[in-house]
C-alpha cells in the first residue's frame, strides 16, 4: 500500500508539473502546448501502471464487453438532461438569449448555423473523445482512481480524485481560460475550480459502476463541446470565444440556482441511474444462470 502511494504521488506530481508549464505561454501556444501535454498524462498513466504496478493497460478501462455499450447509453442520456436544465429550459422561460457568435470561425465562413453546428459536433466530439480517452480520462479515472480506492477506499477515493481534478485545472484559468474568470479574481477562479470539482463526481460514479473509459470520456467530451464550442461560456475566457453561439443572461440569479442545483442534482441521479443498471444487470445475469441450470 505505501508502495502504491508513493508511485501514485510520483504521478501527481508529474501531470501538474505537466499543467504548470502552461502559465508561461501565450494564450494560443498554452492550447497547442495542452493539447500536446494532456496526452503526455495518458502516455505516463499507461507507463505508470505497466512498469511501476506491473499491471495490465487493458485493465484501466479498455475492456470489450457489454459495459462498452451500458457506459455511453448513460453519458448520452445525462448529457440530453443535462441541455435541457441548462439550456432548453432557461431559453424557453427567458433567463437566456442565443445568438449567432460573430468571432465563430465557421459563422464567419459563411456557413447556416445548422450546417455549422453539425460540423462543430462531428469535428468536437471526434477529437475530444480521442482526448479524454488517451488523456484526461484514461489519467484521473483510468489510473489515479483506482489507485485511490486501493489506498483510501471507494468513498474517499472519489473524494480525493474530485479535489485534485478541480486543483488540477488552476493553471488553465491563467493560461488557456485566460480573460475568462482568472480576470474575475481569485473569489471566481476558486468558485469555478469548485465547480470543475464537482462536476467530476458524476464520471467517477460512472466508472466505478461501469469500470470502462468509453462512456466517461463520451460524456466529458460531450459536456466540453457544448461549454467550448457550441455556447460561449465567459468564465472560459478565450476556450469559449470562438464557441458558434453568444448566450447573454437575462437572470443571473435563476441561471445561478439552475447550475448550482444541478451540479448537486446530477451526483444523485448518476447514482441512480447507476444502481438502477446494476440492478437491471445483475437480475438477467441470475435470469440466465437460472435458464443455463435448467
Amino acid at each position: 500500500m505505501k508502495k502504491t502511494s508513493k508511485i501514485l504521488i510520483g504521478y501527481l506530481i508529474f501531470i501538474f508539473a505537466l499543467q504548470s508549464f502552461a502559465v508561461f505561454f501565450s494564450t494560443f501556444w498554452s492550447m497547442v502546448y495542452l493539447q500536446i501535454a494532456i496526452f503526455m498524462m495518458g502516455i505516463g498513466a499507461i507507463i505508470f501502471q505497466k512498469i511501476f504496478h506491473h499491471q495490465k493497460f487493458i485493465d484501466m478501462g479498455f475492456r470489450l464487453n457489454r459495459n462498452v455499450l451500458i457506459g455511453p447509453a448513460i453519458a448520452i442520456f445525462f448529457t440530453a438532461v443535462l441541455l435541457i436544465i441548462h439550456f432548453w429550459l432557461p431559453y424557453k422561460l427567458g433567463f437566456i438569449e442565443l445568438t449567432t457568435n460573430e468571432d465563430s470561425e465557421v459563422v464567419s465562413e459563411g456557413l447556416p448555423p445548422s450546417s455549422a453546428l453539425l460540423i462543430i459536433i462531428i469535428a468536437s466530439v471526434i477529437g475530444g473523445m480521442i482526448a479524454c480517452l488517451f488523456g484526461e480520462e484514461l489519467a484521473f479515472r483510468g489510473y489515479i482512481l483506482p489507485k485511490l480506492e486501493q489506498i483510501f477506499g471507494l468513498v474517499k477515493a472519489v473524494i480525493f480524485c474530485v479535489i485534485i481534478f478541480g486543483l488540477w485545472h488552476l493553471p488553465a484559468y491563467f493560461s488557456i481560460y485566460s480573460t475568462g474568470a482568472a480576470e474575475q479574481g481569485w473569489t471566481s477562479v476558486a468558485v469555478m475550480l469548485f465547480a470543475h470539482g464537482i462536476s467530476a463526481v458524476p464520471l467517477c460514479i460512472l466508472y466505478l459502476t461501469t469500470r470502462e473509459l468509453y462512456g466517461v470520456s463520451l460524456y466529458h467530451t460531450l459536456v466540453n463541446t457544448m461549454q467550448y464550442s457550441i455556447v460561449a461560456n465567459p468564465a472560459f475566457g478565450e476556450l469559449s470565444k470562438h464557441a458558434l453561439y453568444s448566450m447573454k443572461v437575462n437572470n443571473e440569479i435563476a441561471m445561478a440556482i439552475i447550475g448550482w442545483t444541478w451540479q448537486i442534482a446530477a451526483i444523485f441521479l448518476m447514482l441512480g441511474i447507476c444502481r438502477l443498471v446494476k440492478k437491471v444487470v445483475v437480475h438477467r445475469d441470475a435470469s440466465e444462470a437460472s435458464i443455463n441450470d435448467k
